[in-house]
């Protein structure tokens, strides 16, 4: 099939797609804002600073091709090819403000006089106008699919890596937790309304704690301002971020990659993060707090430990050594490869019925 991949800064999660399908002989091809890693693998790339040339780029290629898969945030892209063209179109649902704010909190909000909104049409709309769905989770789907009352297609494909980018040649030893990814402050979300969701992000809390149980807590997040070197200096090693190609290497020094915080919040219940499939790829057990959907994840099949504190933690540290062969001995099974044909059965199903 001829794909036409569109995204806003085409994260990780479109290239495990895009590579295995590539892999498998279907033309790829990617309309995004910012040139991603393994970029050199597409059949072509559409630079698209503004709506102006994501709108040009999705004329150009609806003439020959099969079908558009989307990938939020944003989700407008739907609007953009619904306008344009009567080729299919698939939105890879990857984020949501529905599930980074319940209605209790966001009435608490509105309580306090503040503008608080969990429903947003831009999401809304385009859910909605999609001729099928992917979902990184289950939970997370069927979340979406109640609030908007979905009745496309829809698959759950969660954010596996192809087995190209399983780690075989692993790093010198660092120990300690790991955690990579985004990386928020509480001078960003705790008084504004749009952003609070984020506090799943914010992991300074876990890094104190870590800290005074002598627990060595290392980051990979793209950020050196000035506020996150001053809270995390002195409490974690704050390694630069970097692409996944040098990333996979990097995790592999560590003992345990954590998954959810050490306090809970509605997006880690519903969540299973790119992180825990990297960690896997990198031969990381994960180490599960306040995130219900991955620790059932992990648990089936054998990646990790579910804890109650980073204290529960240090008594079962060394755990890691029986987890990591489990691990290695699964792997296989949650690659990108061996799930690949359900997106494949997607694409098909809403071409035969356009």
């Amino acid at each position: 099939m001829k794909i036409v991949m569109v995204s806003g800064h085409a994260c990780i999660r479109v290239q495990k797609m895009a590579l295995t399908l590539i892999d498998k002989g279907h033309e790829v091809h990617l309309i995004t804002r910012k040139l991603p890693p393994y970029y050199e693998n597409y059949a072509t790339i559409s630079i698209a600073p503004g709506v102006n040339h994501y709108l040009k780029a999705i004329e150009i290629y609806a003439k020959t091709a099969d079908v558009f898969h989307a990938h939020n945030e944003p989700s407008w892209f739907v609007t953009a090819i619904k306008e344009t063209c009567d080729t299919p179109v698939v939105l890879d649902v990857h984020d949501s403000y529905l599930a980074r704010m319940t209605d209790k909190e966001e009435k608490e909000w509105i309580e306090k006089g503040e503008k608080a909104f969990r429903v947003y049409t831009e999401e809304r709309n385009n859910f909605q106008a999609a001729d099928a769905l992917v979902y990184p989770s289950a939970p997370f789907g069927q979340l979406i699919a109640d609030e908007f009352r979905l009745k496309q297609p829809s698959i759950v494909l969660p954010s596996m890596l192809p087995k190209m980018l399983n780690q075989y040649h692993t790093k010198e030893w660092l120990g300690g937790m790991v955690y990579e990814g985004r990386i928020d402050l509480k001078s960003s979300y705790e008084n504004n309304p749009k952003k609070s969701g984020f506090r799943y992000c914010d992991y300074e809390q876990l890094a104190k704690e870590a800290h005074k149980l002598n627990i060595d807590f290392h980051t990979y997040a793209i950020r050196e301002d000035k506020e996150f070197k001053e809270i995390y200096d002195d409490i974690a090693f704050c390694h630069k971020g970097r692409p996944m190609d040098a990333l996979l290497p990097a995790l592999s020094r560590h003992d345990w990659g954590v998954v959810g915080n050490v306090f809970p919040t509605p997006e880690w219940d519903v969540a299973l993060p790119n992180k825990l499939f990297e960690y896997v790829a990198a031969c990381v057990p994960v180490v599960v707090i306040n995130a219900k959907h991955c620790a059932e994840f992990v648990k089936k099949y054998g990646l990790g430990i579910e804890v109650k504190s980073l204290k529960e933690l240090t008594e079962r540290w060394s755990e890691h050594e029986e987890v990591r062969k489990t691990l290695i001995k699964n792997r296989q099974k949650i690659c990108m490869e061996k799930h690949i044909h359900k997106l494949e059965d997607l694409y098909q199903s809403v071409v035969q019925n356009a």
